[in-house]
C-alpha cells in the first residue's frame, strides 16, 4: 500500500514536470510562429492612397509619412482623381510629391546570373519588369534639361488646348525652357496632365502635373483656379514650377 502511494506520487511529479516543460516549449513555439507571421505581414504591407489619408488624419508628422513611403511597398493611384482625393483629404504637398516620386520607381529589377564558359566567370543580365522600359530614373532637373518636346493631355473640358498653348508660348520664362509643344503625346518627351477638382463649383480648382513620358518621373505638380483666365493661370503655374526645377 505504501509502495503504491509512493509510486503514484512519483508518477504525479513526473507528469507535472512533463506538463511544465511541454507548456514552456509549446508557448515558445507559438510565440515564434506568431512573431514570424507578424513579421511576414509587416514586410508584405503595401501602402495605398487610403493609408496615406489615414496616416495624415491620425496627426502623424509629414516627415514620418514620407519616410514610411520610402521604406514600404506601394500601390498608389497618382491619376488626377487620385491626387485630388489626397489633396481634399488634407494630405501635405510634400507627402503628395513623395507619393508621386515613389510611384515612378515601381520597376522590379531581376538579376539573372549566367556562367560564361570562356573564362568560367559570371555575367549579369538585368531585366526590368515594368510596362515601359527605361535606362534609369534621372532626377527631375536632368529630365527637364534633356527634354525637347511636350504634349498636353487634359481630362477636363476647360481650358481648350489651343488657349493653353497660346498662353504658354507667349511667356518669356516658357521660351527659356526650350520646349516645343507637339500635338501627338505618344512621341513627346514630356506630358502635361490637367484635370478639374470634383465638386469645386465655387472655387473652380484645377490640378496639373508634368512628367517624363518614358520613365513616368514627375517633374512638377500643382493647382490653380479658373478665376480670371484658366489658361493664363495654368500657363503661369506650370511655367513657374518647371522654372524652379531647372534652377
Amino acid at each position: 500500500m505504501v509502495f503504491y502511494h509512493f509510486y503514484h506520487h512519483i508518477s504525479y511529479i513526473k507528469i507535472s514536470i512533463f506538463m511544465k516543460i511541454f507548456s514552456k516549449q509549446t508557448l515558445s513555439v507559438l510565440f515564434t510562429i506568431i512573431f514570424c507571421v507578424c513579421a511576414a505581414f509587416a514586410q508584405a504591407e503595401t501602402l495605398s492612397n487610403k493609408d496615406i489619408i489615414l496616416l495624415t488624419k491620425s496627426g502623424l508628422e509629414k516627415t514620418l509619412i514620407v519616410q514610411k513611403i520610402k521604406d514600404s511597398n506601394t500601390a498608389f493611384d497618382i491619376s488626377v482623381n487620385g491626387l485630388v482625393e489626397l489633396k481634399n483629404s488634407g494630405v501635405d504637398d510634400e507627402v503628395i510629391k513623395a507619393v508621386m516620386e515613389r510611384s515612378t520607381k515601381t520597376a522590379e529589377k531581376i538579376v539573372v546570373e549566367t556562367s560564361v564558359s570562356a573564362n568560367d566567370s559570371e555575367s549579369r543580365t538585368e531585366i526590368y519588369a515594368e510596362s515601359k522600359p527605361t535606362a534609369n530614373f534621372a532626377n527631375p532637373k536632368e529630365v527637364l534639361l534633356s527634354s525637347k518636346t511636350v504634349a498636353i493631355n487634359k481630362s477636363s473640358l476647360n481650358p481648350s488646348r489651343q488657349a493653353l498653348e497660346k498662353e504658354l508660348l507667349k511667356r518669356k520664362d516658357w521660351q527659356k525652357l526650350n520646349l516645343n509643344i507637339v500635338r501627338y503625346k505618344e512621341g513627346a518627351d514630356l506630358r502635361i496632365e490637367i484635370g478639374r477638382v470634383p465638386l469645386s463649383w465655387i472655387t473652380h480648382r484645377y490640378v496639373f502635373r508634368v512628367y517624363d513620358n518614358k520613365s513616368g518621373t514627375v517633374l512638377a505638380a500643382g493647382e490653380t483656379t479658373s478665376w480670371g483666365s484658366l489658361a493664363k493661370n495654368l500657363a503661369r503655374e506650370i511655367t513657374q514650377k518647371l522654372d524652379a526645377v531647372s534652377n
